[in-house]
C-alpha cells in the first residue's frame, strides 16, 4: 500500500507525515482516532499536492550511512521492492492483512469463475479516502499464515465500514462462531478466539456479516493493537523504498538461488534492518543490513524455500531501497545471432517429460536423438502446459493465452480470429507456412490458424497416422520451397492413445509378452479403456507407450538428417514439445484430462538454434504460452499485446537466476503450480494439496498442513493466488512471472 494523499484517513496521514519527518530528526509522533474526518490541505503528507513544503534539513539523515566494502560484480535476480505485494506485514508482533492493498489477493480463495464461481471480495475499492476490500455477499474467508506466537494470542482485530450497526461472526478453522459488533460507519472490533483454535501455520478466518457490502480496511491477528490505519503502509514511492516502522516487519516466501545474498541501501546510518531467513528444513541465517551496499549471505540455504523476514530498528521508520536477492557476477548478456531462415515446430502428443532421458535420466525409453540434440540445444527442464488435454493446451500454445482468457474449453469451441496465432507469426516473419497433424482437433476450421499456405489434418483427410507418415507429408509441403524461408508444424500422435507397439523397441522393453494386449492398448472400445488390468498387464502397456517414445525419437533423427541433406540444418530452429502427458495408473487413472499431476502437465521443451539458444538446461519454470512470443522474438516479429506468455530467449541465455512459477489448469476446476521442487494443487476453495517433488516425485504424500511444509506451501500460495486473481489481465512480458514480478505489476495496480 503506497503512502499517498487519499490513501488513508487524514489522521493517519498526520501520523505518517509526523513519522516520516521524525525519521529525519530522531523523533517520533503517534496519533490515533476513531473517526474519519475529511482531508484538509494542511494535513497532507509532505511532497503531496497541497502539502506544506518541507526543507531539506527535515529529511536529512541523523547519521550519514556507511558504505560497505565492494564485493565485486553482482546482479539482482529478485527484487523485494518490486515484489512488495507478495510480502506479509507484521506490526507489533501481529500479522496485519492490508485488505485495501492488491496484495490482499494472496489471502483469498475462489472457485471456477467459468462455471459460476464468484470472488467473495472486490479488491482495490475505496470508502471515502480509505482503500478497502468489499464483501460481494455476506461472508468471506481470509486465509492467513501465523507464527506460534501470533496464534497463541487468541486475538483477531478488524477495521471495517458498515452501513448500519450489525453483528459480525468469526469462525476460525471451522470452529464455533465468535460474535462481535460493528457500528455504523467505521469501527474497530476485537474478537477473542478460544485457546487452540488458531494454530501455527495456515488458518482460515471466515467472516459473516448481517448484510452484504461490508468493507474491510485491515485485519490483525496477534500482537499489540495497531492504530486505525493498521500500520499498513509499506512502500514510499518517492524513495522507491520499503517502509519498516520500528517493531514492524515484512516477510517474503522465496526460493533461494545458488550463492544468493540479500542486499539493500539505508540512507540513514542510524537505521538497521535485521534479516532472518528460515528455510523449509529449519535451518536459519541471521544478519543485518546497515548503511549502503551491505549484504547478508544466504548461500547456506541455496535450493530451499525460505521465509525471509526483514525488520526495521534504530529509527521510527526505516526506508530500505534497492532491496534485492543478488548473485555474484555480471548480468548475463543475451546472445542474438541472425534469425533462423527455417523453423520446425514439433508437438509430440501425450509425451511425458519423465519418459525422456534428457529430462529424467532414469527413464526406460532409449532416446539417442534427444540425447544428441541436448548437447547443442536449450532444454527447459520445468515446462508446464496450461491444460491437461489437447484442446486447452493447444489453444494456449497457439494463442499464448491462459484458459481463463481464451476460454476454449470444449472440443466444439472455435478459437476467435482476434487471437494472433503461431502460423500468423511465421507469416509475418516472411515464411511459407505449412503444417501436418495427426490430432483431429487441430485444424484451421476450428480456429487453429488462418495463415497456412498448406495444411493437412490427417484424421480429417483420412491419411496415415504414424509419425513417419505425418513427417513425410509435412516435408512434402516445404520440399518445393526448400530454398525459400519456411515454417513447418508437425503434430505427432504416436505417444497418444491408442498405443501401438513399435519395433524394435517393444521387443527390448517387454519381449515375449503373451496376454490381452500384445500389440496395442487404447480407449476406442465401447466402454473406453479396458478395466481390471493386472500389474503385469499395466507394465506391458507402459512398455507399449515407451516404444512410441523411442519411435518418435528416431523420427527426429531422420528429420534432422533430411534437413542436413538439404543443407539447411544450420539455419533451422527446431522446437520440440508436447501438449500434455498421460497418467498410467499412478493414481488409478489412465489417459489424460483427469488431474494436474506431473505425468500430465510437465512436458519436454527443447529449442535448437545455436545462434540464439546455447547448450543449456534452464531450471526456471516455463510454460507452453511462452512458445509463440519466443518464435516472434527470434523472427523479429512484434509481440501481440494480447499475449500472456513471454519470450524465452533471455532465460536461455542466463538472464533469469530465480526459480519461476509454472502453472497448469484442469478446466479451471483445479490448478497445479510448481516452483523448484515444490508442487501445489489448488482445488477452488477446498484445502490445497502439497508435494515435495525432490522426495516424492510420484506425488503420493500430501504435505498440506504439515509444519515441515508450511514455508513450501506459502512459496506457491502467494504467487498462484496473485496470478489467479488477475489471470485474464496478466502479461508476463509486462508483469513478469507471478513468482518474481517486475516493477510494473504493483505500479499498474496503483501501488
Amino acid at each position: 500500500m503506497i503512502v499517498r494523499q487519499g490513501a488513508f484517513p487524514p489522521t493517519v496521514l498526520i501520523a505518517l507525515a509526523a513519522v516520516v519527518v521524525a525519521a529525519g530528526c530522531g523523533k517520533s509522533t503517534r496519533e490515533q482516532t476513531t473517526t474519519e474526518p475529511r482531508l484538509g490541505d494542511s494535513q497532507a503528507l509532505p511532497g503531496t499536492p497541497g502539502a506544506p513544503t518541507a526543507s531539506p534539513g527535515e529529511h536529512a539523515p541523523v547519521k550519514p550511512p556507511v558504505k560497505a566494502p565492494a564485493r565485486g560484480p553482482e546482479h539482482a535476480v529478485y527484487s523485494l521492492v518490486d515484489n512488495r505485494l507478495s510480502a506479509h506485514l507484521s506490526r507489533g508482533g501481529g500479522l496485519v492483512v492490508a485488505a485495501g492493498s492488491a496484495g490482499f489477493a494472496k489471502y483469498l480463495r475462489f472457485a471456477n469463475l467459468m462455471k459460476g464461481g464468484k470472488k467473495p471480495w472486490e479488491l482495490r475499492q475505496t470508502e471515502g479516502e480509505v482503500k478497502v476490500a468489499r464483501l460481494t455477499g455476506k461472508s468471506g474467508t481470509v486465509h492467513v499464515p501465523l507464527t506460534a506466537a501470533q496464534a497463541a494470542s487468541g486475538k483477531v482485530r478488524l477495521r471495517a465500514f458498515a452501513k448500519s450497526d450489525m453483528t459480525v461472526s468469526l469462525k476460525v478453522n471451522d470452529g464455533k462462531d465468535i460474535n462481535g459488533h460493528l457500528a455504523a460507519g467505521w469501527s474497530t472490533t476485537e474478537l477473542t478466539v478460544p485457546a487452540g483454535q488458531l494454530k501455527d501455520g495456515e488458518n482460515a478466518l471466515q467472516l459473516y456479516m448481517k448484510a452484504s457490502g461490508v468493507e474491510l480496511a485491515w485485519l490483525q491477528v496477534g500482537g499489540a493493537p495497531v492504530g486505525d490505519d493498521g500500520g499498513a503502509a509499506f512502500y514510499d514511492p518517492g524513495q522507491r523504498a520499503l517502509v519498516l516502522p520500528d517493531g514492524g516487519q515484512m516477510s517474503w516466501y522465496v526460493a533461494v538461488p545458488d550463492k544468493a545474498r540479500v542486499t539493500g541501501d539505508l540512507a540513514d546510518g542510524s537505521c538497521t534492518v535485521r534479516v532472518l531467513a528460515t528455510a523449509e528444513d529449519g535451518a536459519t541465517v541471521d544478519g543485518a543490513l546497515t548503511g549502503t551496499g551491505s549484504a547478508v549471505d544466504l548461500s547456506a540455504l541455496a535450493g530451499k524455500a525460505v521465509r525471509l523476514d526483514l525488520a526495521g530498528s534504530g529509527c521510527p521508520v526505516t526506508a530500505l531501497s534497492h532491496a534485492v536477492l543478488a548473485v555474484p557476477g555480471d548480468a548475463p548478456a543475451v546472445k542474438r545471432g541472425d534469425p533462423p531462415r527455417y523453423v520446425v515446430f514439433v508437438i509430440m502428443d501425450s509425451l511425458r517429460a519423465d519418459r525422456v532421458r534428457t529430462f529424467n535420466p532414469r527413464a526406460r525409453p532409449e532416446t539417442p536423438q534427444f540425447d544428441k540434440l541436448a548437447e547443442s540445444s536449450t532444454l527447459f527442464m520445468s515446462n508446464y502446459v496450461q491444460g491437461n488435454e489437447s484442446q486447452v493446451s493447444h489453444a494456449s500454445m497457439w494463442t499464448s493465452n491462459y484458459l481463463a482468457k481464451h476460454r476454449a474449453i470444449e472440443m466444439a469451441d472455435h478459437l476467435p480470429d482476434k487471437w494472433v496465432t503461431i502460423d500468423e507469426v511465421a507469416k509475418q516473419g516472411g515464411k511459407f507456412v505449412a503444417g501436418a497433424s495427426g490430432n483431429g482437433y487441430i485444424r484451421p476450421a476450428r480456429g487453429f490458424g488462418s495463415a497456412w499456405d498448406r495444411y493437412s489434418n490427417h484424421i480429417e483427410k483420412g491419411l496415415g497416422l504414424k509419425g513417419g507418415e505425418i513427417v513425410e507429408h509435412g516435408l512434402s509441403f516445404v520440399t518445393p520451397k526448400k530454398d525459400q524461408p519456411w515454417f513447418l508444424y508437425l503434430g505427432l500422435i504416436d505417444t497418444h492413445v491408442t498405443w501401438r507397439a513399435k519395433s524394435p523397441w517393444m521387443e527390448r522393453y517387454d519381449g515375449g509378452y503373451k496376454g490381452r494386449f500384445p500389440t496395442e492398448f487404447g480407449d476406442d472400445g465401447p466402454t473406453g479403456f479396458p478395466k481390471d488390468l493386472s500389474e503385469h498387464e499395466k507394465d506391458h502397456v507402459r512398455a507399449l507407450y515407451d516404444s512410441n517414445v523411442s519411435y518418435q525419437d528416431d523420427l527426429i533423427g531422420q528429420l534432422i538428417d533430411k534437413l542436413k541433406g538439404w543443407g539447411v540444418w544450420d539455419r533451422t530452429m527446431l522446437i520440440i514439445t508436447a501438449d500434455h502427458g498421460d497418467e498410467q495408473w499412478e493414481e488409478g487413472r489412465v489417459g489424460h484430462g483427469g488431474s494436474v499431476r506431473e505425468t500430465l502437465v510437465h512436458v519436454p521443451l527443447i529449442v535448437h538454434y545455436p545462434p540464439v539458444f546455447p547448450a543449456a538446461r534452464v531450471t526456471e519454470g516455463t510454460e507452453g504460452i511462452d512458445i509463440v512470443p519466443t518464435v516472434a522474438d527470434v523472427l523479429g516479429v512484434q509481440a501481440d499485446p494480447e499475449w500472456q506468455g513471454m519470450s524465452l530467449v533471455g532465460l536461455a541465455n542466463g538472464a533469469g537466476g530465480y526459480p519461476l512459477l509454472s502453472v497448469a489448469s484442469q478446466y479451471e476446476n483445479a490448478h497445479g503450480g510448481r516452483i523448484g521442487h515444490w508442487k501445489l494443487k489448488l482445488i477452488g476453495t477446498q484445502s490445497p494439496k502439497l508435494y515435495n517433488l525432490a522426495r516424492d516425485p510420484d506425488e503420493r504424500t500430501d504435505l498440506w498442513g504439515k509444519p515441515s511444509a508450511e514455508i513450501g506451501a506459502r512459496l506457491l500460495l502467494d504467487p498462484m493466488w496473485l496470478l489467479r486473481t488477475w489471470n485474464v489481465e496478466w502479461k508476463k512480458s509486462q508483469w513478469g512471472n507471478a513468482a518474481a514480478v517486475t516493477s510494473r505489476f504493483a505500479a499498474d495496480l496503483g501501488e
